[in-house]
């Protein structure tokens, strides 16, 4: 379990590394170019890594099933995804894009979690998940909250 956290810790420092290089990449060639390019060096490092690791063509293929096409929008989705969060980085900040993206994906989460639970049966679990977003909610409200002139001032102060 170990091995799957470092894992997941490195993600996240690859997806903050990611999100400030193409925020600085849309600053001089616009959030779509800067998504088109972060696709295109993309596809061509994992056409490296599928050719080092020897991974034949023919067995890619039987991924693609008729019925089960509507799977395949989620690189859409991750194309629109970075092309929004490049434009939104440079308008934001880099902590605030973040904090608004990771506060999205946990709600995102929780809401398909419940959209495709085929069991109620633990109340308490739910509850928690709602007493969650609500967290989320909050902490995203208090930090848009501008600090009054008394908070600058004992800031000032000290």
């Amino acid at each position: 379990m170990s091995f799957f956290i470092f894992l997941a810790l490195i993600n996240g420092i690859c997806i903050g590394l990611s999100r400030s290089l193409n925020g600085q990449l849309s600053l001089y060639k616009g959030p779509f170019k800067a998504s088109f390019y972060n696709h295109i060096f993309g596809f061509l490092f994992l056409s490296l890594v599928l050719f080092f690791l020897d991974i034949e063509l023919s067995n890619l293929a039987p991924a693609w099933h008729k019925e089960t096409w509507y799977l395949f929008l989620g690189g859409v989705i991750g194309a629109l995804y970075v092309a929004l969060n490049s434009y939104v980085l440079n308008q934001l900040g880099a902590m605030k894009a973040a904090l608004l993206v990771i506060s999205g994906q946990m709600v995102t989460g929780v809401l398909l979690d419940l959209a495709f639970s085929s069991t109620f049966n633990n109340i308490t679990f739910y509850m928690m998940q709602f007493l969650g977003i609500g967290f989320i909610i909050l902490g995203i409200g208090l930090s848009q909250k501008k600090p009054t002139s008394e908070a600058k001032q004992a800031a000032i102060s000290k």
